[in-house]
C-alpha cells in the first residue's frame, strides 16, 4: 500500500479529524462546496468571519451570499473552477468580513472528482496574510525600497527600478518580500495601490478616475481591472458597500 493510501485509510477511520484540524487553524478559512458553488463543509475561522453560529447555517449558501461585501462575482469564479477543472493557486485577493474587517489573503481552489473522475465541487483554502515584523533584519533591508514604492504609488513604479533604487538584485529583492510579506514584489505593489484605491473610495468624494490616476494607473479601465481581481467587485460597487 502506498504512503497515500496508508493515511487515507487512517483518516477514513478518524471520523471528523479533519474537520477538527481545520477548526484548528486561525489564519485559515478552508471550506468544500458542491457542483452549484454550495457550502458543503466550512472551518470555524470562516464561518466566525461570515458573523455566523455554525456550520448549519453555512450549508446550502453561496459565498456572495456570506460575504457580500467581498465580491459579487465569486460563485462565478468558482463555477469556472468546477466547469473547467483548473484551479486557482495563491491567488492575492482582499476579502471583508459582516464586521467590515479587510483581509488580504492568498486564496487556493481545486476540483474535487468522483470514482468516475467527474468533477463534482471544489476545495478551496484562503490564509490570511501576517503583518509584516518591522524589526525583521529583511524588514529594514527593505526600507528602501518600501520608502521608493510608496512615495510613487501615484505614478508608474517599476520594481526593476525600485531595486535598483535599493541597490538589491531583483533575485534578492523577490527573496526578501517573501520572506516578509509572503508574496512577490508585483503582488506587493498591486497591494499597496488597492489599499490605497480602498481608502480614497471610503474616505473621499474623488472620482474613480482620480482615484486611478493616484493610485498609478494609466487609464481607468486597467485600475478597474486590476482592483475586480484584488476584490472581486468593480470601485464604484466597492464604493457602494463601503459608504
Amino acid at each position: 500500500m502506498r504512503l497515500d493510501g496508508l493515511v487515507q485509510g487512517w483518516l477514513t477511520r478518524t471520523p471528523g479529524l479533519i474537520e477538527t484540524l481545520f477548526d484548528r487553524l486561525p489564519d485559515v478559512l478552508f471550506y468544500v462546496k458542491d457542483q452549484q458553488g454550495l457550502y458543503l463543509w466550512a472551518n470555524q475561522t470562516l464561518i466566525d468571519r461570515a458573523g455566523l453560529l455554525g456550520v448549519d447555517s453555512v450549508v446550502g449558501k453561496t459565498a456572495d451570499q456570506l460575504f457580500p461585501a467581498s465580491g459579487l462575482s465569486t460563485v462565478a469564479q468558482d463555477l469556472e473552477v468546477i466547469e473547467t477543472g483548473r484551479p486557482i493557486l495563491e491567488l492575492l485577493r482582499l476579502y471583508q468580513t459582516k464586521r467590515g474587517d479587510r483581509y488580504w489573503c492568498l486564496s487556493s481552489k481545486f476540483p474535487l472528482r468522483d470514482d468516475a473522475e467527474r468533477i463534482v465541487g471544489l476545495a478551496g483554502l484562503s490564509r490570511d496574510l501576517p503583518r509584516p515584523n518591522e524589526r525583521h533584519q529583511s524588514y529594514r533591508r527593505l526600507k528602501t525600497f518600501l520608502e521608493f514604492v510608496d512615495r510613487g504609488l501615484d505614478g508608474s513604479v517599476r520594481i526593476s527600478e525600485a531595486a535598483e533604487h535599493a541597490a538589491v538584485s531583483m533575485d534578492t529583492l523577490g527573496r526578501l518580500v517573501h520572506e516578509v510579506f509572503h508574496v512577490t514584489p508585483k503582488q506587493l505593489l498591486m497591494q499597496k495601490r488597492v489599499d490605497k484605491a480602498c481608502r480614497l473610495l471610503e474616505d473621499t468624494s474623488m472620482s474613480i478616475t482620480d482615484i486611478s490616476a493616484a493610485c498609478g494607473y494609466a487609464d481607468h479601465s486597467a485600475f478597474s481591472r486590476q482592483f475586480k481581481v484584488a476584490t472581486n467587485m468593480t470601485p464604484a460597487q466597492y464604493r457602494s458597500f463601503r459608504t
